[in-house]
């Protein structure tokens, strides 16, 4: 039975499609089957983020009746695949998001993984939101600011007319200042549980500038390893955080000064 996870944001810029992308690797490494769409049609970025660059076929094609959904998965890794849209807008002009079936699509990519990682468009899109299969379940990103958690209130109220099961919100790029919101205060006002918190790291960027995620970039890092158990949560797994190596940082540092030999 394949698992469909909706990945929300009411505001753009709070690191959604980045979040579904380390969330599929980190899936991958607990053995799951992996498929991460695009269901942005306009501003997507989920193909610039797995390195996936100008590929032959998107989901655009797909929409406009032009190929299959077959010939747009792209497997970027062992278990894990992309279903990119594109940015192509003459493309997108033959495409009316009223009849599109979502529910179809899916349908025929079912075979390809255990879970259905899709990357939402920023913001309320109720004709995406509408044609989610039933199944669905959602997460809600947001950051500590005020725009952001009453935007993502809206998607919350949204989802909640189109009875969809929200898991909970995840407050992505966390750092620590007392003019944002705290965890309890976004707790009260979106009315849903917080199921993880991933800090902000550079690493982030650097991992994306080098086309890999960040749990395989630094998996010892206090980002990757909320990513890691925030993965372990959704799957229903055990997960051990990664431990930084000391000792070896320390051997490093005494051969640099010279006090132990080569």
């Amino acid at each position: 039975m394949s698992k469909f996870i909706a990945i929300a944001s009411g505001k753009g810029g709070v690191g959604r499609t980045t979040l579904t992308y380390n969330l599929g690797v980190g899936m991958s490494l607990f053995g799951r089957n992996v498929i991460m769409l695009d269901l942005d049609l306009v501003m997507a970025n989920l193909d610039v983020i797995t390195g996936l660059l100008n590929p032959d076929v998107t989901l655009h094609d797909v929409l406009a009746k032009n190929r299959s959904i077959d010939e747009c998965v792209y497997e970027i890794e062992q278990g894990i695949r992309v279903i990119p849209t594109g940015i192509h807008f003459e493309t997108l002009r033959h495409i009316n998001p009223k009849y599109i079936s979502w529910n179809k699509i899916l349908e025929e990519i079912a075979d390809y993984g255990d879970i259905f990682l899709m990357d939402m468009p920023a913001g309320i899109n109720s004709n995406i939101f509408e044609g989610l299969p039933e199944n669905v379940e959602m997460i809600i990103v947001t950051n500590s600011t005020m725009t952001s958690v009453a935007d993502a209130l809206k998607i919350r109220i949204l989802s909640n007319e189109l009875n969809i099961q929200i898991i909970g919100f995840v407050l992505n790029m966390w750092y620590d200042d007392g003019f944002l919101l705290s965890v309890n205060e976004i707790e009260s006002i979106l009315e849903v549980p917080m199921i993880g918190i991933i800090p902000y790291d550079r690493e982030v960027e650097r991992s994306m500038a080098l086309g890999k995620s960040v749990v395989e970039i630094n998996p010892s890092s206090p980002t990757s390893n909320a990513l890691m158990q925030l993965t372990a949560h959704l799957l229903g797994e055990e997960y051990k955080p990664i431990e930084p190596d000391k000792e070896g940082i320390l051997s490093r540092l005494k051969k640099f000064i010279g006090m132990l030999p080569d």
